[in-house]
């Protein structure tokens, strides 16, 4: 069942003129899977755009898109992965971020997968210039319902970051371990909420830990109303940076 339509007419109108942004460190992938057992090639891209002027004029972007495919065997998932931000006003820069991710997932059995993946981003608002980052670990189904979904994953990961403001560069092992939720309660209608939690093995006292709770309303078909809260907490931010950031989105996805 899709929203009626006067109310959908109200909502995509509020989501286009109503993005704001505040940038979080952690990537949340997990509500990027496309839940289904179909086999192929499958995609969706987002956009949002919004403009005003009052003493200065403020221009804000949000792109981002997601390319997935599962071979006929149904054992293997690739994800391909890219979001950009934008916010600017008078040749001024309030925050610009980007990042690109790229995972391989093999299913070992019904409960356990395997997964791999690297990952490249920047964030000027949290002064990072580059972080790259790879790894490895394994991905744990919790339930079976198809209604609702959980899983936990435990991975080891290896970052590079190169820090803005004073310069400086970092070089860690970390544990990456999250878990995450799915709940479907109408076939237009799905809510997800996933935590990172990322300590450094080599000092677990300093650690990253997120949290993304994603709400997605289909108004037809293809096209989705996404709403997203991000909160980030980081024991050690970069100098001059809170501990605490936070994001809130809402936009429209276009799935192909």
């Amino acid at each position: 069942m899709y929203i009626d339509k006067p109310l959908r007419i109200l909502l995509s109108a509020f989501l286009i003129t109503c993005a704001f942004t505040l940038e979080a460190q952690v990537v949340n992938i997990e509500r990027k899977r496309i839940a289904t057992d179909t086999t192929g090639w499958f995609g969706s891209a987002n956009l949002s755009f919004a403009g005003s002027k009052t003493t200065k004029s403020i221009l804000s972007l949000f792109a981002g898109g997601l390319l997935e495919y599962k071979p006929k065997s149904n054992k293997d998932l690739w994800l391909l992965i890219s979001e950009f931000s934008l916010i600017s006003g008078d040749n001024e820069k309030f925050s610009n971020s980007g990042f690109a991710h790229v995972r391989y997932n093999r299913k070992l059995n019904e409960t356990f997968r395997w997964e791999f993946f690297t990952q490249i981003q920047y964030n000027g608002l949290t002064k990072i210039d580059t972080r790259a980052l790879g790894g490895t670990g394994v991905r744990i189904k919790l339930t079976q319902f198809e209604q609702a979904k959980f899983y936990l994953g435990i991975a080891w990961m290896y970052e590079y970051e190169k820090l803005l403001e004073p310069e400086d560069y970092n070089y860690d092992n970390r544990l990456s371990s999250y878990f995450t939720f799915t709940l479907l309660p109408e076939e237009s209608v799905s809510f997800t909420s996933t935590t990172y939690v990322q300590p450094k093995f080599a000092d677990f006292s300093d650690y990253r830990l997120t949290n993304e709770t994603n709400l997605t309303l289909g108004v037809t078909k293809k096209l989705n109303l996404s709403v997203t809260f991000k909160y980030n907490y980081d024991v050690a931010p970069p100098e001059g940076v809170p501990t605490s950031t936070y994001y809130f989105i809402n936009g429209l996805e276009l799935e192909f």
